[in-house]
């Protein structure tokens, strides 16, 4: 019966519609409704037998179901099929209900709500072994209601299952846009999911960079799963033709896009569109007063909204994403296509070349920096639309160091036969490590299982467990609801030109600070720093986030109200990064703080009976 279940599940992917979903509408004041959606999961392949001749025929690259992403074969996970996964976009509101059905032949499936603070509604967060168990088979159902405006995206949170394309937008709209006069158009077709790509499966990446010798650097970009394969003369490989993502405007009309970062690896992307510039008015969800640029950087887990005037000649120009950091290596470049209605169905001129520089003028969030020159803004020069004066003081303060560690990671090594100082450099792998700790997932979720004992966790500023020089737990940061926080965020830099984007689930932040002492830092000499005043605060109007990034070598400081009751995880956003324990929890509050658990939530644990 089982197998039978699954061929139906399976199915039910060919029927769901690839038209606009029924909540796709224009929003109206006071109406609302509950949105449905079927999310199966399943391993699936570029260039399957549902591309046909893709990409000898270009037409067949289009077909339902056909992931041909550059052109190269690969193995990948898919969430109905497609890369990537379903869009979401609902107003305000609306009832958000997605049945999640986990297909994969032998491996766990959870699906978080990135930039939804689900206040109220804490169970259906996505973390697992933190508010939820991982699901096995079978169907969860995800039921939350969309309170959070915005751009935003979602993804799995189970290994490196984000990183094998399981994500997609999610856009929560409102009839009532503060920024409406700013812009004619916010077209459902106009939301631009970024990913880094490689030409074999995320598994066989982490395994082959932590396991073995290999790099882990991406092949190319992708927009909204398509695009060229930039890295064909490097990798010695034929380029073949498969569609670009077009975009389509009109002439005189002010449009307003939504892009979201949903980069696995450590790959910032610089964002142009050749002849036109761009105007911010929202970053990750949150409404800012506008600002116009010529560029922009995008982090893992961010999310832009910009406002494009189409006030150039009709034709078609090239909307730019250059990579950088571990996207540098194979000069990830790619392109969609910016079309005026009534231009010819060709590619912009000149041909895409990699260019790491910024482009001329002004650049939003730049890679590591101070921020000192005239044509750098960082989050700091920013302003939030929304006007807010924070107080000078707040209840709780946090040092968390973001670095990499040389140290015999059980994970990684074995210190009795082959430890981190016995094995010759290109054997030598370092590891993510928040204030020298590698977090551990405990066992079972203290959200929705807070009677089962946690003998993992340990406590901010008290002494962590540890083996040798590896120290592993479930470490977690305690505030009592209400109280203001401001966590002080470093990169230390000490290993590597690294740059790690950080996102706190459960909450937007006011981004107070940011700056960079150098190539490498501690929290020791930030803190140093900060006490003789060395560290103003911006408190007036800051911008809000929910993903920021940390200057490598410097910081970044951030202020919240704990107003959202649970258990939140707080991280750096790159996969692998996350995965091996760059890591932490923030516990607000106290169970009876909490909604009552829904019925008949499944539960999970350890199972060690005594022999």
């Amino acid at each position: 019966m089982a197998g039978l279940a699954r061929a139906l599940s399976l199915l039910l992917v060919a029927t769901i519609a690839r038209a606009g979903h029924e909540c796709e509408r224009l929003c109206v004041v006071g109406e609302t409704r509950t949105c449905h959606y079927e999310f199966h999961v399943q391993e699936y392949h570029t260039l399957s037998r549902a591309c046909f001749d893709c990409p000898r025929t270009l037409e067949d690259c289009s077909r339902a179901e056909c992931v041909a992403g550059d052109g190269v074969p690969r193995p990948l996970l898919t969430v109905n099929r497609q890369m990537p996964g379903p869009s979401i976009q609902v107003c305000e509101g609306d009832q958000v209900v997605v049945d999640v059905f986990n297909n994969q032949l032998s491996d766990t499936e959870i699906i978080h709500w990135h930039g939804m603070k689900m206040m109220g509604q804490q169970y259906y967060d996505g973390a697992p072994f933190i508010t939820q168990c991982p699901m096995m088979g079978g169907v969860f159902r995800y039921n939350f209601l969309a309170n959070t405006p915005g751009t935003h995206f979602w993804h799995s949170h189970v290994g490196v299952h984000r990183g094998s394309a399981v994500f997609g937008s999610l856009v929560v709209r409102q009839a009532d846009d503060e920024h409406l006069g700013i812009y004619h158009d916010d077209s459902f077709a106009h939301v631009i999911v970024l990913q880094d790509w490689v030409h074999l499966s995320a598994s066989s990446m982490f395994s082959s960079h932590y396991h073995y010798t290999m790099k882990d650097f991406a092949s190319t970009i992708l927009v909204n799963g398509k695009g060229i394969n930039s890295a064909a003369e490097i990798e010695g490989v034929e380029r073949v033709v498969v569609p670009l993502e077009v975009i389509h405007v009109t002439s005189g009309t002010k449009h307003r896009l939504r892009i979201v970062g949903a980069t696995g690896l450590n790959c910032p992307i610089v964002v142009s569109v050749d002849s036109h510039r761009l105007t911010i008015i929202a970053l990750d969800g949150q409404e800012t007063i506008p600002f116009t640029t010529d560029s922009f950087v995008i982090y893992s887990g961010e999310r832009y909204d910009v406002v494009l005037e189409a006030n150039q000649p009709v034709g078609n120009y090239w909307i730019k994403f250059n990579g950088l950091i571990d996207c540098q290596q194979n000069q990830c470049v790619q392109g969609a296509v910016l079309r005026y209605d009534g231009a010819p169905e060709n590619d912009p001129t000149p041909s895409l070349v990699y260019d790491p520089s910024y482009p001329p003028g002004v650049v939003v969030n730049p890679v590591n920096t101070n921020g000192d020159e005239p044509h750098e803004v960082t989050m700091v020069d920013l302003d939030a639309l929304a006007p807010s004066l924070l107080q000078p003081q707040v209840d709780r303060q946090f040092y968390l160091a973001f670095d990499f560690k040389q140290v015999n990671n059980s994970m990684l090594f074995n210190p009795d036969l082959y430890p981190f100082n016995g094995v010759s450099e290109e054997w030598q792998i370092y590891t993510p490590q928040v204030n020298g700790l590698s977090f551990k997932f405990p066992a079972t979720p203290p959200l929705s299982q807070p009677e089962a004992a946690q003998p993992t966790i340990c406590l901010y500023d008290e002494t962590p467990p540890c083996m040798g020089d590896f120290c592993s737990c479930t470490y977690v940061l305690e505030v009592r609801l209400g109280q203001t926080v401001e966590m002080v965020l470093v990169d230390e830099g000490n290993i590597g030109d690294e740059n790690h984007p950080f996102h706190l689930h459960g909450y937007s932040f006011d981004v107070v600070a940011m700056g960079r002492l150098g190539d490498h830092t501690s929290a020791e000499e930030v803190a140093a720093l900060d006490a003789a005043g060395g560290i103003p605060r911006k408190l007036e109007n800051p911008v809000k986030k929910d993903t920021v990034t940390i200057p490598d070598g410097g910081y970044t400081i951030i202020r919240f109200t704990a107003n959202n009751p649970g258990w939140w995880l707080l991280h750096c956003h790159l996969v692998f990064h996350a995965e091996l324990g760059m890591a932490a929890l923030l516990h607000v509050g106290e169970p009876q703080d909490l909604p009552p658990l829904p019925k008949g939530f499944p539960t999970c644990g350890s199972y060690m009976p005594e022999l």
